[in-house]
């Protein structure tokens, strides 16, 4: 049996970097969510800042710190999510900062342009 003891320990060391390996991946990832208002939309030449953002309040850094401001990017420059899906965003921000409507946004703290989080959803709510 102790022979088999040194292949034993190293599966149990593999299956221990295994699982911390995933645990940490899953813990490096954190979103959040506001229901506010829209109080202004930026759209930037190049791809500082994703190319483009709105302003929300209340602003996301009250629900996940790493968030800093009111601005959240929607990733314009394709980098977090494809253009055409994120000018998509920007025209659902740019109705509700034009009807005063409310929106719902979801973000997340691992994907930044420029230290402001990546807002993957925006509804807009009557």
């Amino acid at each position: 049996m102790q022979a088999h003891t040194p292949l034993l320990r190293l599966k149990a060391v593999a299956v221990a970097a295994a699982l911390l390996l995933v645990a940490s991946g899953q813990a490096l990832a954190t979103t959040g969510q506001v229901v506010g208002n829209v109080y202004g939309v930026l759209m930037y030449a190049d791809a500082t800042f994703g190319g483009c953002m709105a302003y929300v309040l209340p602003s996301p850094d009250t629900v996940l710190p790493g968030c800093p401001s009111g601005w959240v990017t929607f990733s314009c420059s394709g980098d977090f999510t494809d253009s055409v899906r994120a000018y998509r965003m920007v025209d659902q921000a740019q109705l509700a900062l034009a009807t005063g409507k409310q929106v719902y946004v979801e973000f997340r703290d691992d994907l930044k342009h420029n230290g402001y989080c990546f807002a993957y959803r925006i509804d807009v709510w009557k």
